[in-house]
């Protein structure tokens, strides 16, 4: 919760941090990237060493990194030094974020995983949703940096409540490789289709609040209530995927999940200088929805495809997908938009940020959405090569470790003895 907190907060921050740093429309996206791109780079290496060093361990150097790194971007008054700290907290994102779901995996026997997944997916979000309201909020009141300043608080918390409720895991044998890891069937796709979900919602959040705050001029406080639906009704669609993938598999709920994304990415065209909170509800309510359902349909298809021992990894993918597809998903609906700036235009960075004409600001927003709904509609017709039953553990011939069946309590016992 804490990291998803941190990244829809700061997308509402991003047009102060803009002013308050004197960050030109490059430097705010590699603001938001940096933190992506190092995260995405450091996942597998750090999955690995959860499997190998300790699940828990691996989380708890995470989150202290990630409080320690927070204070420092509070304190931070330069563009580029913020890019370089917003990287090291992606290492330490990188840390934290596929322990977490491994200790979850191997918490969980299969047959209640499903139901888990959704559970944890409607926790992640809560931040989502909490994100936009208590981001600008603070931005209003406060200023942008108490938006990192908060993270070290929580991240002390959240270090001495892993040590109180979780215990150790991970793999008592070779955990794997990456290479063994893709070549498990399906879960390949369920990578792609997991990127595709954030393809759209971090580039459609990314422009959304531009929009409200610039072309709008909403506080950041209202610009957070308005994006509130679009967040907040994954937390309902979350657990509901994960209850439909359980009942139905992966393939329908996936599929199901990116047309209605797809749906809602084409509403978000008719938006216009006057648009009221009406015309945005609907579109933001099936967009969100989609979101929910796909994400955890794919997520199922990832995590519980892989065998136990590679848990760690095969959580590094789920998190590298989505990291990957929001970069994606910012930097290519970037690109839609400076495409519809005219040329020899005074002040183009302030055109793509909505500083400008509203009219070319609107036109590259609308091109950038037809642009993302083309592409998950792509996403919906692959789900369909997804099996339709529960996911089924297929190794590859590269895979050695053997498919994992519910944790035996007294070998969990013979491993904690090891462990301590």
């Amino acid at each position: 919760m804490m990291v998803g907190l941190d990244g829809t907060a700061l997308t509402i921050a991003g047009p102060d941090i803009a002013q308050s740093v004197g960050a030109s429309m490059p430097e705010l996206q590699w603001i938001a990237n940096a933190y992506l791109l190092t995260l995405a780079l450091a996942l597998f290496p750090a999955g690995r060493a959860a499997d190998r060093l300790g699940r828990r361990t691996v989380f708890l150097a995470g989150v202290l990194g990630f409080g320690v790194v927070s204070l420092l971007i509070a304190l931070t008054t330069s563009s580029w030094l913020l890019i370089l700290l917003r990287g090291a907290q992606g290492v330490c994102g990188a840390m934290l974020q596929p322990a977490a779901l491994a200790l979850l995996r191997a918490a969980f026997p299969r047959d209640r995983l499903e139901l888990a997944l959704g559970i944890w997916g409607g926790a992640s979000a809560v931040s989502i949703a909490g994100g936009p309201i208590l981001g600008g909020t603070i931005v209003e009141h406060h200023g942008w940096p108490v938006v990192f300043l908060i993270n070290l608080p929580v991240a002390v918390l959240t270090a001495g409540l892993t040590l109180w409720a979780t215990r150790e895991s991970k793999a008592t044998d070779r955990p794997g490789s990456v290479r063994a890891l893709v070549r498990t069937p399906g879960v390949p796709l369920g990578a792609v289709l997991i990127g595709l979900s954030y393809f759209s919602l971090f580039g459609l959040l990314f422009f959304l609040t531009l929009y409200l705050q610039n072309v709008r001029d909403f506080t950041p406080v209202r610009a957070g209530e308005w994006l509130l639906p679009l967040t907040a009704v994954i937390v309902l669609s979350a657990p509901i995927g994960g209850a439909l993938t359980g009942r139905f598999g992966p393939k329908w709920p996936a599929v199901g999940g990116l047309a209605l994304i797809s749906a809602g990415l084409l509403g978000f065209r008719t938006l216009d200088t006057t648009s009221g909170a009406a015309t945005l509800l609907p579109y933001s309510l099936v967009l969100g929805t989609g979101t929910g359902i796909a994400l955890i349909a794919a997520t199922q298809i990832v995590v519980a495809g892989a065998p136990e021992r590679m848990s760690g990894l095969a959580s590094a993918l789920q998190q590298a997908a989505t990291q990957v597809g929001g970069v994606l998903g910012i930097l290519t609906l970037g690109l839609v938009m400076s495409w519809h700036v005219p040329p020899g235009a005074p002040d183009p960075d302030g055109v793509t940020q909505g500083l400008g004409d509203p009219a070319v600001f609107l036109a590259g927003f609308h091109a950038s959405a037809l642009v993302a709904a083309v592409v998950v509609a792509i996403g919906a017709v692959l789900a369909l090569c997804v099996s339709g039953k529960p996911c089924a553990r297929v190794e590859s011939p590269l895979a050695e470790p053997q498919p994992a069946g519910p944790p035996d309590p007294a070998a969990d016992v013979q491993r904690e003895s090891r462990y301590q």
